[in-house]
């Protein structure tokens, strides 16, 4: 693997996003993610953190269709959310998926929470053209 590789790991409705960032002192396999950890203080229910690299991720760095940043610049990023953090989780606005792409791309991106909001806004519109209602928007993104 190489530093800024994007790793997927298929969950229960959903995949889980990491970015692979080398090895450690140690020589074990480390990677950032935004994660809920049991007993964080974080207010938002998830934090992001550098770990070690757990097993059932798939290499997934050709989903999003974008041309990585240097290693230099993913470095940089890595740095910047490790020292401010990511902001408040939101599962649709700012997710795993946002802070794996904005430490790779430069940019962040969730396809799957852009799945979710395109049916939602479909039916939101329905709602609305049959309604008189619309109720959809929101950003808790910190980066971009």
């Amino acid at each position: 693997m190489n530093f800024g590789d994007l790793l997927s790991y298929a969950r229960i409705g959903y995949t889980h996003w990491a970015v692979y960032t080398g090895k450690n002192e140690n020589g074990k396999d480390t990677v950032v993610e935004f994660t809920g950890e049991k007993g964080s203080n974080s207010k938002a229910g998830a934090i992001v953190k550098q770990g070690l690299l757990k097993p059932g991720f798939t290499v997934e760095n050709q989903w999003h269709g974008q041309t990585p940043q240097s290693e230099v610049e993913m470095s940089a990023n890595v740095e910047k959310v490790l020292r401010d953090g990511a902001g408040k989780y939101g599962i649709l606005d700012n997710n795993c998926e946002h802070l794996a792409t904005f430490i790779r791309y430069g940019k962040a991106q969730s396809l799957q929470a852009n799945r979710v909001l395109n049916t939602a806004s479909d039916f939101n519109n329905e709602i609305a053209d049959n309604f008189g209602a619309s109720s959809f928007g929101s950003s808790n993104m910190k980066f971009n």
